[in-house]
């Protein structure tokens, strides 16, 4: 009924107000230990300090800073008689891998749906959409990628079809 359709249209609207809203920003979902401190971007090569401040960095920016002043922790700002060392932090770095491949599952599944939204059968179609506002309804960072996985004007042609 009509009453069904206010709703799913509403969800595609949402769905396209959150892309524009976070369109630009920066991925809100990286949990932020994931990031180096000196570049907030996700660490590729994490490494620990060798200090009490216990913070993990990417090898990269740790070694550019320690290079500047191999005696100061770079977050803290802290000196020490001795040159600072640091060790690959594995554990951190399998966290994530993992992180991503979770990801990069999620977003798979996404894609998967939204390539049935436009290609698939109209039963297709209407399990994806349904799968899809499932997916929008749990998690809202979930509505920037539908959107971004190209979903808003395959939505939007299904529910003015009228066999959503």
């Amino acid at each position: 009924g009509r009453s069904k359709r206010t709703a799913e249209e509403s969800l595609v609207y949402g769905i396209f107000r959150e892309y524009k809203k976070n369109m630009g920003e920066e991925d809100s979902e990286v949990p932020a230990f994931l990031k180096c401190p000196l570049t907030l971007e996700i660490m590729e090569d994490p490494v620990s300090l060798y200090t009490e401040s216990g913070y993990s960095f990417e090898r990269s920016m740790l070694q550019e800073a320690l290079e500047k002043n191999p005696y100061q922790d770079p977050m803290t700002g802290l000196s020490y008689e001795h040159k600072l060392t640091f060790v690959p932090n594995r554990f951190l770095k399998d966290a994530i891998e993992e992180w991503k491949q979770k990801r990069n599952c999620y977003s798979a599944f996404i894609d998967s749906h939204v390539q049935r939204l436009r290609f698939g059968t109209d039963n297709d179609k209407e399990d994806a959409a349904e799968a899809l506002k499932t997916l929008a309804r749990d998690k809202p960072e979930n509505r920037v990628k539908i959107a971004e996985a190209g979903a808003i004007s395959p939505l939007v042609t299904l529910l003015t079809s009228g066999t959503a």
